[in-house]
């Protein structure tokens, strides 16, 4: 596999791509209704890609990446949180001061007790709390402490492995805890307790006036009655008898003539 490990050494690029295609590759298998996704795929299909060519990649693209990756995650995700600041006041602000100080003290007991370099314990935080942001800090970090180069380039790539193994585990974790464990301690039916939620919110099942887009049958053909109400009208004046309702009259036939509808010109 030597010449693997030339060729993505002359085309880093490629290991690039290669790791993206075979991270949504691994993402999309689902076992039991799971799936890793793209993002935890592509940080394992990368370790993969590591073990065999140790592919360098400029430290610009890393920070350019991650600048990309920020504003990506601030832009979708910005809006949500100033509308849940406006409606709730301080408690989405609260919520993230809790778990952001409850997260990084449990990961700096669980790297002390075990024994976990720097880049183990950035990865064990990043991973644990599924905040791959925290991966670009923590490599500003490690880069800048006074380290040979050989151990804080160990340190970054370490960062990268236990974010990967915590990943999974800090997804799987969020869901259960929030579905099974969390309901338990509280005494509540979650079931129950969603519906309230959409009463208080006033959401409701159906809207007035909305129908699904799903239909048993597309196009149906109907024979009209002598003396029914459409009976001799044109389609847009059938149509427009009953507005309430979903009617699409795309071809007529009387007596032997067929007739279709011509596009409106704007």
């Amino acid at each position: 596999m030597v010449w693997v490990d030339q060729f993505l050494i002359k085309y880093p690029e490629l290991a690039v791509f290669l790791a993206i295609s075979l991270g949504y590759l691994i993402g999309g298998l689902k076992l039991g209704g799971f799936g890793l996704g793209p993002v935890t795929g592509s940080l394992f299909a990368g370790i993969l890609i590591g073990q065999f060519a140790h592919v360098p990649i400029a430290g610009m693209a890393k920070s350019l990446l991650f600048l990309l990756f920020l504003f990506g995650i601030g832009y979708s995700v910005g809006p949500q949180f100033l509308q849940a600041l406006k409606r709730d006041g301080m408690k989405p602000v609260l919520l993230a001061v809790v778990v952001c100080v409850t997260g990084l003290l449990m990961a700096v007991v669980v790297a002390k007790i075990l024994g976990l370099d720097p880049g183990f314990a950035a990865g064990l935080l990043s991973g644990s709390l599924t905040e791959s942001p925290a991966m670009g800090t923590a490599t500003e970090a490690i880069n800048a402490l006074p380290l040979p180069e050989a151990d804080r380039a160990r340190f970054v790539a370490h960062i990268a492995v236990a974010d990967a193994v915590c990943y999974v585990f800090g997804a799987v974790g969020v869901i259960l805890f929030c579905s099974v464990v969390g309901p338990r301690l509280l005494g509540i039916d979650l079931v129950s307790e969603a519906l309230k939620l959409e009463k208080e919110y006033g959401i409701t099942r159906k809207a007035v006036g909305v129908s699904s887009a799903w239909h048993r049958f597309e196009i149906r053909a109907y024979q009209i009655a002598e003396g029914a109400p459409v009976a001799g009208l044109s389609m847009a004046a059938a149509e427009a008898t009953y507005p309430e309702h979903r009617l699409f009259i795309q071809r007529l036939r009387r007596g032997g003539a067929q007739s279709s509808r011509r596009p409106r010109r704007s």
